[in-house]
């Protein structure tokens, strides 16, 4: 594992970039995320269980107000008009089987629905790390840039300072005027104003990868060294996770569609029972009715009419399933476009970077010119101070430079899909 090393001693607990995106796990969106993933397991399941036998027992006890009564009318004189049909107090208890044999395959297409979701689910959770992983990548890269900024800061500090002690004694001397003292502390001032904002902004990347990774995070160390295959990432936009994430909500629409046309099938349900009946908790008749009334029964529906609801449904998701289509040919076009838009920002900052080492070169230059020139009093201290804050400036562009060809190089993978990120970071 190779990284580009700073110049600046690194923190005891700085973190490198691996061990931020390994924690990058513990967000508690992913964890939201898991969960529903779980949820949706459950809810597969669920669906399952409805292509099986239903298995159900019921008891009822039943009393009546008035005795069950069967009017006849035999229209013979001496003969009652009605007998007892059935005892008051009635217990039917019933143990029944139930099974879908035909549903217009509405019960296959849930289940297979289901199974979808949760594969939809996994690649969101995918696709979710790879937009943390994005803004993971943006943090610690500023961070970084941050961090070089404040030691190179720190150093034009300690070399403002050194010139003041020496323009005070040539001041001492009478050599100089007190304005060169004045103009030394006004840019030493003025570099403790650059130093603190560089310390606030780190500060608050800090607390946003920290946010990012739900981890105390101290600071980071360097960056590594990320080499692209450029032709390999333009392929690898059909495998990345949000696009197969609508590739499947796809699916679920076909699902959805066949799902309405089982509205059109008639529907055959099988129906056996053991039930019995009498009245008492025996179950043995009531002497009017018999106690065993166990049954096997079938039952065929088909609807005629229902003012043209199945109908519209259908047709409702059919223009789901090609709105889908629609959204995916621009969504993968749009990120067609934003790739080649980052490979054209990244050769841009490649050759801003040489021309950064080439500032930081000549300011270097320059500004042991100007030292030594002030040594010999041929320079003045605003000279000097100027020098200084010019080297401070250009060694912290540079930084920032490196951090954004880090940076851009992370998103230009991730962009591709996260799978080709991790291979690109597990070959080097």
């Amino acid at each position: 594992m190779r990284f580009i090393l700073i110049f600046f001693p690194l923190i005891l607990l700085a973190e490198n970039f691996e061990e931020i995106l390994k924690k990058v796990e513990n967000n508690y969106l992913l964890k939201s995320k898991s969960y529903e993933i779980k949820a949706k397991k459950e809810m597969y399941l669920s669906n399952r269980g409805k292509m099986f036998p239903s298995i159900d027992a019921s008891f009822q006890a039943i009393y009546l107000q008035e005795e069950p009564k069967l009017y006849v009318d035999l229209k013979f004189p001496g003969l009652p008009e009605y007998f007892q049909a059935a005892s008051i107090n009635q217990y039917i208890g019933e143990i029944s089987l139930t099974y879908p044999i035909f549903t217009g395959f509405a019960i296959e297409n849930i289940v297979e629905k289901s199974r979808l979701d949760i594969q939809k689910s996994a690649l969101e959770k995918s696709d979710l790390k790879r937009n943390l992983y994005i803004k993971s990548a943006k943090t610690y890269s500023v961070i970084y840039s941050l961090n070089y900024a404040i030691e190179a800061t720190k150093e034009a500090l300690k070399a403002i300072e050194l010139a003041y002690k020496k323009a005070k004694g040539f001041y001492e001397q009478g050599l100089i005027p007190p304005s060169e003292i004045y103009n030394i502390e006004a840019k030493k001032y003025e570099i403790e104003s650059i130093l603190s904002e560089y310390r606030s902004k780190k500060e608050s990347m800090l607390y946003l990868l920290e946010y990012l990774t739900s981890s105390k995070i101290e600071d980071v160390e360097g960056l590594r060294d990320i080499k692209l295959n450029r032709a390999a990432i333009k392929k690898a936009i059909e495998s990345r996770e949000d696009v197969l994430a609508i590739k499947k909500a796809l699916m679920i629409d076909e699902k959805d569609i066949a799902l309405a046309k089982s509205s059109f099938y008639p529907k055959l349900f099988f129906k056996g029972a053991l039930r019995k009946y009498g009245s008492n908790l025996e179950l043995n008749g009531d002497g009017y009715k018999n106690a065993n009334e166990s049954y096997v029964a079938f039952e065929i529906s088909q609807n005629i009419f229902n003012g043209l609801s199945d109908k519209k449904a259908l047709e409702a998701a059919k223009y789901k399933k090609l709105a889908r289509i629609a959204y995916l040919r621009d969504y993968k076009s749009k990120i067609k476009s934003s790739l080649k838009s980052d490979f054209k920002v990244l050769d841009s900052l490649k050759t801003t970077l040489v021309s950064a080492k080439k500032r930081v070169k000549a300011a270097k230059s320059y500004y042991k010119l100007i030292e030594g020139r002030f040594q010999n009093q041929l320079s003045s201290a605003d000279e000097l101070s100027r020098a200084i804050a010019d080297l401070a400036k250009a060694k912290a562009e540079a930084a920032r430079i490196k951090s954004a060809i880090f940076n851009q190089k992370c998103k230009i993978l991730l962009e591709a899909s996260l799978s080709t990120f991790k291979k690109a970071f597990k070959n080097e």
